[in-house]
């Protein structure tokens, strides 16, 4: 499987992707959805909306800001899941492709057995959204066993 990370003003210009994808695509509340170019290639697409926030234990967050939650992580999963028998590409994008993004597509790569180094080695993946969606994948594969 191909994991490709890109911020949003470049796949709105369009990415040439030589295989069937998805995209799962994440914005700020608040800002308008990611114009994405439809293309032959394309399976489908999940936008997802969470502010880029990592809190550490005992922060109290403003109420402003909304945090990924475990639906978000499981929707993730399960559009994944229901489209992982056609594709051959999972493009994550996000604001600036540095944080979310990468993180989503960390935690995707090792639940499907890929390595997920060439991801992170050139990014800071969130670790909220990191942690809460390789959770939630264990859990979901467990329940599904």
């Amino acid at each position: 499987m191909q994991f490709i990370v890109e911020d949003r003003y470049t796949v709105e210009k369009g990415i040439a992707v030589r295989v069937p994808y998805i995209v799962i695509s994440i914005r700020d509340p608040g800002r308008r959805p990611a114009r994405l170019p439809r293309t032959g290639g394309l399976r489908g697409t999940l936008r997802l909306f969470f502010h880029d926030a990592e809190p550490s234990s005992g922060m109290t967050l403003p109420d402003s800001i909304q945090l990924m939650t475990v639906a978000d992580a499981e929707r993730i999963w399960r559009f994944v899941q229901e489209h992982l028998g056609d594709i051959g590409a999972i493009v994550c994008h996000c604001e600036q492709g540095m944080s979310r993004s990468p993180a989503v597509a960390a935690a995707l790569a090792e639940a499907l057995g890929e390595d997920p180094a060439p991801i992170v080695a050139w990014t800071q993946p969130n670790q909220t959204v990191y942690q809460m969606l390789k959770d939630t994948i264990a859990r979901l594969q467990q329940e599904d066993m």
